[in-house]
C-alpha cells in the first residue's frame, strides 16, 4: 500500500490536481476524506476536503482496502465510468451511426441521457470539439469516402444530410481544400504540399494546397501514410515539406492531448476525434 497520511508528504502538484479537478490527473492516483471515509478520482466535482484531511492512494484498490468507499459522483473503481462520461460515449456512438443525418443537439441530448447544456458542455471538455463541429467533421469525413467511391456530388451531399448544394459548399469551402469536383478528380494536377510528424496516436500527415487543409492521415508507417495520401489524390502534384510549418506541428501538439476517457475508446474512433480536432484548429 502508498498512501500518503502526512499532507505535506504529497507533492504540492498533486494537491493542484485535485484543486484543479484536472481530469488528466484520473487513474494516476485517487484521494481519500479522512473526515468522510469516501474516496475520489482527482477530477471529482464534489467538496473538496482540506489538505490536512486528506489521504493519497496510487490506485482505488489500495483505498478500498483501507475501508475507504467509493465516491458515488466520480465513480473512482478502475475501468468505471461517470454518468456524464457514460452519456457522452452514448453521443458518439450515435454520431457514428447516423453519419447520413442531421443530428441537432436535442437528439444526441436523448441519446445520451444528459440535458442540452450539460451536454454541450461536458461533450466539449471531454472531446475537444463541440457537438456540432464534431459533427460537421465527421461528415465531411464521409462525403469524401463517397465521392471517392464513385458517387456523384449530388448524391453524396445528400446521403451525408447536407440537405443542399449551398449547405455542401458553406460545409466544405475550407475542409477540402479545394472544390467537391476537383476532389472528385483526385485532385487533377493541383499542387499540394504535405508533411509528416509522429504523434501518441502514430505517424500523422497532414496536406494542403493554397484554399486550405485537404487531409489528415493517421497510419503506422511513414509507407502507409504515402500510399494512402496517393490514392486519395492519385492526379495531384504532390510536394513534400521536410518540416511540417509551424501551425501544424502546434495543431498536432495540442490536439494529441486526450481525455482519459478518449484512450478506452477503439482506436478507430480515437482518430476520427484527432482529426477532427485538427481540421476544427486550423480552419
Amino acid at each position: 500500500m502508498t498512501s500518503f497520511r502526512d499532507p505535506g508528504y504529497f507533492a504540492d502538484s498533486t494537491w493542484e490536481a485535485i484543486l484543479n479537478r484536472d481530469r488528466y490527473a484520473d487513474g494516476e492516483f485517487v484521494y481519500a476524506a479522512l473526515t468522510t471515509g469516501i474516496y475520489c478520482r482527482p477530477s471529482c466535482p464534489a467538496r473538496l476536503p482540506h489538505r490536512r484531511n486528506t489521504v493519497i492512494f496510487k490506485t482505488a484498490g489500495e483505498a478500498e482496502r483501507q475501508r475507504y468507499i467509493s465516491c458515488r459522483r466520480c465513480h473512482p473503481s478502475k475501468g468505471s465510468l461517470t454518468p456524464a462520461e457514460k452519456g457522452i460515449k452514448h453521443a458518439l456512438d450515435y454520431i457514428e451511426a447516423h453519419l447520413d443525418e442531421t443530428v441537432s443537439l436535442q437528439t444526441l441530448s436523448q441519446a445520451s441521457g444528459l440535458s442540452p447544456n450539460h451536454l454541450q458542455q461536458t461533450f466539449k471538455r471531454i472531446v475537444g470539439l463541440s457537438p456540432k463541429a464534431f459533427c460537421d467533421a465527421r461528415r465531411l469525413a464521409h462525403f469524401k469516402l463517397r465521392l471517392r467511391r464513385g458517387e456523384s456530388v449530388t448524391s453524396a451531399c445528400y446521403a451525408v444530410g447536407f440537405g443542399s448544394s449551398r449547405a455542401l459548399y458553406d460545409k466544405t469551402g475550407k475542409g477540402l481544400g479545394m472544390t467537391p469536383v476537383v476532389y472528385q478528380q483526385g485532385g487533377d494536377r493541383l499542387p499540394i504540399r504535405y508533411a509528416m510528424s509522429d504523434t501518441t496516436l502514430g505517424e500523422v500527415l497532414l496536406a494542403a494546397t493554397e484554399t486550405g487543409l485537404c487531409t489528415i492521415i493517421l497510419a503506422q508507417t511513414e509507407k502507409r501514410l504515402l500510399r494512402a495520401l496517393r490514392s486519395e489524390f492519385p492526379k495531384a502534384v504532390l510536394i513534400r515539406q521536410k518540416e511540417p510549418p509551424r501551425e501544424w506541428s502546434a495543431a498536432l501538439r495540442m490536439c494529441q492531448l486526450e481525455d482519459p476517457l478518449l484512450s478506452t475508446l477503439p482506436r478507430t474512433l480515437r482518430h476520427c476525434i484527432f482529426q477532427a480536432k485538427v481540421w476544427k484548429t486550423l480552419s
